[in-house]
């Protein structure tokens, strides 16, 4: 396409030997236009070259930020304002740049993307850049230090924080890790993104699907009354929450089931479906954005009964999406909730 050699992987066979049998090959990410310029070109986890520093960064990033205690920091940066920046972010991200394959188009700009890409980056720099110098005064008020019951993701992040450029990175991140401003900024966004907008977008569809769907949701929801309507879910009611007439010996350990049309596994042992890829490259954070995502559908469908506005009928439900990232609804999902659980929500 244009300039670039690009081959299409289709077949679940191929995509195996591309994202397991051979994934030390295939590691690296393409670092197209928009990639490079809002990851400070490829300062983050996800489109970091393969080596020693995305290593580094991916340990940080499951040690430090993939926490079930650090998601609650995240509300200190996840305002409004942050979002709209991450939605811009998610368009451009999804965008299709013909600059990429006719590199020599770049500076005519014909879809008007720099602009936008300078405008996304600007916002996002006058935003982060207040949160690190707040957390730079915050540190110097504590003697250099930082209280361990009021840390949050930055404080973490400043802990390896130089003002050094990086270089020599294959010798320098061998022993330990060391961040810029710019490497901190893009995990923030990273870090902010992946677990807000994806899956966001996730609750949306699984919410659509099932007002599309009305038979299927009430089988969910008398699912969920195993908890009761008198206390909210919780995590250990999950393995409660399986409808034991779905599978056919639902008790014995048949893996042969999921061998079935229509029922692959989704982390990244079967490669008919990989929402959280597979191989070195895999999610990092997939057993967290499960989480959410499961615990967020569960309260909202266990709290609530949900019908679409103004008489629409489920037929009607657009169910269409546009490019980008995290595919998300070419239109907004509104919904009317009816409360059903007996305990106060919150």
């Amino acid at each position: 396409m244009g300039f670039l050699h690009m081959v299409a992987i289709s077949h679940p066979k191929m995509a195996r030997q591309v994202l397991q049998v051979q994934d030390n090959i295939f590691s690296n990410r393409p670092a197209i236009i928009v990639i490079s310029y809002l990851t400070y070109d490829r300062a983050d986890m996800a489109f970091a070259y393969y080596g020693p520093f995305w290593r580094h960064m991916r340990k940080l990033n499951v040690m430090k930020l993939f926490s079930r205690k650090r998601t609650e920091s995240w509300e200190s940066i996840r305002d409004e304002g942050f979002i709209r920046i991450l939605q811009e972010f998610s368009k451009l991200f999804g965008a299709f740049n013909i600059a990429d394959f006719i590199p020599w188009l770049g500076w005519v700009d014909p879809q008007g993307l720099n602009t936008r890409l300078e405008k996304a980056r600007s916002a996002l720099d006058k935003f982060i850049d207040t949160i690190i110098e707040d957390h730079i005064e915050k540190k110097k008020w504590n003697n250099g230090g930082f209280d361990d019951g009021d840390t949050d993701m930055v404080d973490d992040l400043h802990i390896f924080y130089t003002e050094e450029a990086k270089t020599n990175e294959l010798e320098d991140l061998q022993n330990s890790i060391k961040l810029t401003r710019d490497n901190i900024k893009a995990i923030i966004m990273e870090v902010i993104f992946g677990g807000t907008e994806t899956v966001a977008s996730a609750i949306e569809w699984a919410l659509a699907e099932l007002l599309r769907n009305p038979k299927e949701m009430k089988r969910v929801q008398q699912v969920t009354e195993v908890v009761g309507l008198e206390r909210n879910v919780e995590e250990s009611d999950f393995d409660k929450l399986t409808d034991k007439n779905s599978w056919e010996d639902p008790d014995s350990f048949r893996p042969s089931r999921f061998l079935r049309e229509g029922v692959p596994d989704f982390k990244g042992n079967n490669f008919e479906f990989i929402p959280f890829g597979s191989g070195r490259r895999s999610c990092p954070g997939m057993q967290l954005g499960l989480y959410a995502l499961d615990m967020a559908v569960a309260h909202l469908l266990h709290c609530f009964t949900w019908e679409l506005p103004d008489g629409m009928k489920p037929s009607e439900l657009d169910m269409s999406d546009i490019f980008g990232l995290t595919a998300p609804r070419a239109t907004r999902l509104y919904a009317v909730p009816k409360k059903r659980q007996v305990c106060p929500l919150f």
